[in-house]
């Protein structure tokens, strides 16, 4: 599409959804399964639900240590949920889709993928952002794909998207003193998408959104990525709210790997409450109670 052409377009959607609503265009929930590969499997899994009613998103985070086992692959490994995308007659981002989909309970409409270069990309059309380091982060491993050079000090500070891979991917340090499972790297995960989530809601948006479809791979189209982004350009961090997985127990499988073992109750849980909005209306009236004690 000629880029004049685009500019049009975007700008008529964009009006259109300022004075007619997002609602007139999609009546149903939507839900988006965004992931990061790591060669044949997947490094990070996370589902954005998105209310087209009230405009929250509501973003899961999926372990990808995660039990789960396909029936016909029996391999050391093969019981993660992680090694899903690398099945040759299951997997793909058609098989991680379902996979998530009989996790969750939910039918997932889109999916996104990013490999390492996609995250450097996109962290880049936000510009810097601020992240507040929680640990002295050191990490060298010329052996990696790209090689890692991770160096942080603890302290409140912007990273570019150069640094910001090495930040997400980073695990344990040089002196073995820092050993991080999947559940400490999603909290620091979430924390830097927060950061970038108040970054990208802006007038922007439409704009950063539609120039990152050069860098991943999807089903989304141009027009879908530009009508669900024209709306959130009015919803504010209190319309963004993150969660993990719920989780029953961790431990050693019989092949001597560790697990993330779901509790599939409490995934039913969380999901029947994100999608009432009841989770959403519990937090907001938590906020207001904190805010009117400060």
């Amino acid at each position: 599409m000629k880029k004049g052409i685009k500019i049009i377009i975007l700008l008529l959607i964009m009006i259109s959804a300022l004075f007619v609503g997002f609602g007139a265009f999609y009546q149903d929930r939507i839900n988006v399964l965004v992931f990061g590969v790591e060669g044949t499997r997947t490094d990070t899994m996370i589902l954005l639900s998105i209310d087209t009613a009230t405009n929250n998103v509501s973003a899961v985070s999926i372990p990808r240590d995660t039990y789960f086992p396909t029936e016909g692959h029996n391999k050391l490994g093969q019981k993660k949920l992680n090694a899903r995308y690398g099945f040759k007659d299951v997997g793909g981002a058609e098989g991680l889709t379902t996979a998530i989909e009989e996790l969750m309970g939910i039918q997932i409409d889109h999916y996104i993928k990013v490999d390492y270069e996609g995250v450097t990309a996109i962290v880049n059309l936000l510009g810097d952002v601020e992240v507040d380091v929680p640990i002295r982060m050191q990490y060298d491993d010329p052996y990696a794909t790209p090689p890692l050079h991770i160096d942080f000090e603890p302290g409140l500070q912007k990273i570019s998207g150069e640094n910001a891979l090495g930040y997400l991917r980073f695990r344990k340090s040089n002196d073995g003193k820092v050993r991080e499972g999947d559940i400490q790297r999603i909290v620091r995960q979430q924390a830097f998408l927060k950061s970038a989530a108040k970054e990208a809601l802006t007038f922007k948006l439409p704009f950063i959104a539609s120039k990152a479809l050069d860098y991943v791979e999807t089903n989304l189209t141009t027009k879908d990525v530009l009508l669900y982004t024209s709306s959130l350009m009015g919803a504010s961090m209190d319309d963004v709210h993150f969660y993990t997985l719920p989780m029953k127990s961790t431990g050693t499988g019989k092949d001597g790997l560790s697990y993330f073992y779901h509790d599939s109750s409490a995934t039913f849980e969380l999901m029947k409450r994100i999608y009432d909005g009841s989770l959403a209306e519990q937090e907001a009236l938590e906020r207001e109670s904190q805010e009117a004690v400060n």
